[in-house]
């Protein structure tokens, strides 16, 4: 007899800054295809959308010709939405702009002739994580994800926080410094600008530029290079990751003492470099954090890059097919 909650499928996609990444997700919690093309992001929103339409709709055919029953679709934006209307809220940067108010829920409804939510991507990468990656066996955590920016979402005994749902939870602008770094948000000392891919970048090229002695590192490295250096073992981008980690950790304990989670997940592209940056960072948070709770776990995420497509699919496939997939606490 064949099994119904396999045969029920939702499509998850992310939206994010470099490319755009579908998949189909059955009842079961398990990712069955994935197609990922360039994104347009800074383009107009008809291009972004058209691009989205495009992709579900090959999804949605996809899953067709399986078999398989789509209940309709999530996304996990990049960009806020507002989850009462689908309408893209006002962005924090200028280049963006023209993207305020534009119905993106509704016309990908129209297109696909199927329900869709959207959702930003902080949030839905926890909820994916906790659902199906690092977060089994646990009933609350928080994610951070460190990519271009930092992001990040919550969930406590099994539920989402409502109030972020369409929004991110901004961790990234914590202020950490007073008289730090001037953000692009206007404030200064914000998080994101020390433990970002963009602000290890940042910090890269200065480096590199300002000391004479051996490395692997080009003259602009990418944090992706850095990783890979300090995992072959580079002193340089040792050192580099290290300060990140320094400065991870303060973050992290405010997070720790705000929220006293069992679990603590680092997601983004920055979490490849996994114990070399989670393990000073671990050390440093349990040694300052408060002691309101005996153990907090700090990990790397299991689906570092799908966690948002999934967290969005998962939601999707509760809300419109009745389809909850349960972390095994």
């Amino acid at each position: 007899m064949r099994d119904e909650r396999i045969a029920l499928c939702a499509i998850g996609l992310d939206l994010g800054g470099s490319g755009l990444k579908g998949g189909i997700v059955d009842g079961a919690g398990k990712l069955l295809k994935v197609k990922q093309v360039p994104s347009p992001v800074h383009s107009h929103p008809e291009q972004i959308a058209d691009a989205l339409v495009t992709l579900l709709q090959a999804l949605a055919e996809e899953a067709n010709r399986e078999g398989w029953q789509v209940v309709g679709a999530g996304v996990s934006s990049t960009l806020d939405v507002d989850p009462q209307t689908g309408c893209f809220l006002p962005p924090h940067f200028d280049h963006l702009q023209r993207w305020q108010g534009y119905p993106i829920a509704q016309y990908l409804e129209s297109a696909l002739s199927l329900p869709v939510l959207v959702e930003n991507d902080g949030p839905m990468c926890a909820w994916g994580e906790y659902l199906v990656g690092a977060g089994k066996g646990y009933d609350s955590l928080v994610m951070v994800t460190l990519g271009s920016g930092v992001g990040g979402g919550v969930v406590l005994e099994g539920k989402r926080l409502p109030n972020t749902l369409g929004r991110a939870a901004y961790f990234g602008h914590l202020c950490i410094d007073l008289d730090g770094l001037i953000c692009p948000c206007g404030r200064r000392g914000c998080w994101e600008m020390y433990v970002s891919a963009t602000a290890l970048e940042r910090r890269a090229a200065e480096v590199v530029e300002s000391e004479a002695r051996p490395t692997h590192l080009g003259k602009q490295p990418t944090a992706q290079q850095v990783v890979a250096a300090a995992q072959d073992g580079d002193a340089l981008a040792t050192e580099l990751l290290n300060e990140l980690a320094g400065y991870l950790a303060v973050g992290l304990i405010d997070l720790a003492n705000l929220f006293a989670p069992p679990l603590l997940v680092i997601g983004g592209g920055l979490s490849r470099a996994g114990e070399l940056l989670l393990a000073p960072a671990r050390q440093q948070m349990n040694a300052l954090r408060l002691p309101i709770c005996s153990e907090i776990a700090l990990v790397a995420s299991q689906l570092p890059f799908e966690a948002g497509l999934m967290g969005a699919a998962l939601l999707a496939l509760e809300r419109f097919g009745g389809v909850y997939v349960r972390n095994p606490n």
